[in-house]
């Protein structure tokens, strides 16, 4: 307790003073320990919610002069790994794939907006199969400033319209008239006008779903912003839909995990498919394939609301005489290789204009088509260098200057190059294809 040369030195009565004192000290402490053992379990071994009873996992170091805890057992079993349960079945796969389907119904005709496609389906069961289950509404958007996906579903589901999907095809403007019903429009067109005012949404679907086990198959997470029309997400709260399965959460900075954030706070069960397997999850090869596709629907849509590495610069503004000779010999090398990518005016909206006529005033107010548009978007995307032909759509260089100018504006492209009917159309993407500074200072001056 002291050292050896400090006794030797002590009187006899000032070692016994010492070690009376240390013992009232060390009583002291264990009297401070028995009667404060929640506070000890607590700081000390961190597991204050197990505590009963006095402690038998404390002791008492005479080395240290601390209270412990006791080394665990080492034969104490081990907890094990529980990979999480997967809610997402069979046939909730089938359903999905079907919003797939209706998804590629407005494919490109929604540009730039993102494809959706969406089903409404009644179980009648926990199961969950179809077997037991009604679908109730179907629909997908159809092009931007018209309802999305998961509202033409709700349309049908509540009985507003016959058929979601159907009501879909009437407002997409590149249909042929005699596909098109023109009652079913007007219709449409309506239910849109109720759907943007104030309290819309509760208007036309309000509990019309509660008390129901009712799920929404969505290709791509529900919209949690206003825009040209009210959030989806909030929607289908009104309605009373208690589960969602996702197929892609929108990565749109508007959005990103907001909708199913919304839908969660609301009391909705929501599921979003997986890309990936694991050996800790039982998510099967069906469910990934599906989750692929709906990634697929919004490759090019994430693409253009992504923010770039480098600053979105005037391409008009920086692209000079010499990069333009570049970019004029790149094309070069590319249609010698038979390479170059080319993309035609559709022949369905050909100019009608006699070929003596000046088409100029034409090629100012002729319109682009969406899926046309998405199809020179993704080009300029993978390859950066576009050829566009547009002798179907005018026959003067004058016109076709106008034409791709338009075109140019609208995907943010430089035209490097006009002639006769056709148009040279360079973006950089991102990350670039080319590198045009490099390309640049190889060439001779």
């Amino acid at each position: 307790m002291f050292p050896s040369y400090i006794v030797s030195r002590l009187p006899t009565w000032k070692l016994l003073y010492w070690i009376i004192i240390h013992e009232i000290i060390l009583s002291i402490s264990v009297a401070a320990y028995s009667g404060c053992n929640y506070f000890a379990r607590s700081v000390i071994c961190q597991n204050p919610l197990s505590i009963r009873r006095p402690s038998n996992d404390l002791i008492w170091s005479s080395r240290t002069r601390i209270f412990k805890c006791k080394d665990s057992d080492d034969d104490a079993a081990t907890p094990t790994y529980t990979p999480p349960i997967r809610h997402i079945s069979t046939s909730d796969l089938q359903y999905m794939n079907q919003a797939i389907s209706l998804a590629q119904i407005g494919y490109g005709n929604t540009f730039p907006n993102p494809a959706v496609g969406c089903v409404l389906v009644r179980h009648n069961d926990d199961s969950s199969s179809t077997q037991d289950s009604t679908i109730l509404g179907t629909g997908f958007h159809p092009k931007a400033g018209m309802p999305h996906a998961e509202i033409f579903a709700l349309f049908e589901a509540c009985g507003h319209v016959d058929d979601g999907a159907l009501a879909s095809r009437s407002v997409m403007r590149e249909l042929p008239d005699d596909t098109t019903d023109c009652s079913l429009t007007h219709d449409v067109l309506k239910l849109l006008d109720v759907y943007k005012s104030k309290a819309g949404a509760s208007i036309l679907f309000k509990d019309r779903f509660v008390n129901c086990n009712v799920t929404a198959y969505v290709t791509l997470e529900p919209c949690c912003h206003t825009g040209q029309t009210p959030p989806c997400a909030l929607s289908l709260v009104a309605a009373g839909i208690n589960r969602v399965v996702v197929g892609y959460r929108d990565p749109n900075p508007r959005v990103d995990g907001g909708g199913i954030q919304l839908l969660k706070n609301s009391g909705v069960e929501v599921h979003v498919l997986s890309q990936h397997r694991s050996p800790e999850t039982n998510i099967s090869n069906e469910e990934v394939k599906a989750a692929k596709a709906c990634s697929a629907l919004v490759k090019y849509f994430v693409k253009r609301i992504s923010p770039r590495i480098e600053p979105v610069q005037n391409l008009d503004d920086i692209i000079n005489g010499k990069r333009r000779r570049a970019l004029r010999s790149i094309a070069g090398r590319l249609k010698a290789d038979g390479t170059m990518q080319e993309v035609s005016w559709p022949k369905d909206k050909s100019n009608t204009i006699d070929s003596n006529e000046d088409d100029s005033d034409y090629a100012y107010h002729v319109s682009i088509d969406n899926r046309y548009l998405e199809l020179v978007d993704q080009n300029l995307w993978d390859h950066e260098i576009v050829l566009l032909r547009l002798n179907n759509a005018v026959r003067k260089k004058k016109a076709a200057s106008i034409l791709s100018s338009r075109i140019g504006k609208i995907l943010n492209a430089h035209v490097a190059q006009v002639i006769g009917h056709t148009a040279l159309l360079y973006r950089p993407g991102s990350p670039a294809v080319l590198d045009l500074n490099e390309i640049v200072d190889s060439m001779p001056d």
